[in-house]
């Protein structure tokens, strides 16, 4: 297996990490899937799975490429972290639903895409939030 992708260690070695995770380990990150959800990303190769006899698990590399990209250099403990829905965002940034979406959609906030949801990385929208402090 290589050991840089694009510049970027591969996350897959880091000491104390889970290398593979389930569905409902995703689903509880994602806060969004169902059976069918995976069935249709891995039939489409969008979500590589892992299987050994009848477990399915998935790789934290395959994950964050199904997401979007891999996280920027040095942000791999902080992308791990359960995302946050955009419900949850407008909450702590005292806007609306639509108004994070709108920002997520022109790129101000950055987000992750789980099939058609918006999920935000915490880290990055304390960030965020500290901008307009």
């Amino acid at each position: 297996m290589d050991e840089k992708i694009t510049g970027t260690p591969m996350i897959e070695h880091d000491v104390g990490v889970p290398q593979l995770l389930s569905r409902a380990r995703l689903i509880r990150r994602w806060r969004h899937g169902s059976d069918s959800f995976f069935w249709r990303a891995e039939a489409d190769g969008l979500l590589v799975p892992i299987r050994k006899r009848r477990k399915v698990r998935y790789r934290w590399l395959d994950v964050f490429r199904f997401e979007g990209g891999l996280p920027p250099a040095g942000g791999e403990e902080a992308y791990r972290a359960d995302l946050m829905t955009p419900e949850e965002v407008a909450f702590h940034a005292e806007l609306s639903r639509d108004t994070i979406l709108a920002e997520a959609r022109r790129g101000s906030l950055p987000a992750r895409r789980v099939g058609m949801q918006y999920r935000f990385v915490p880290d990055e929208v304390a960030r965020w939030i500290a901008q307009w402090r």
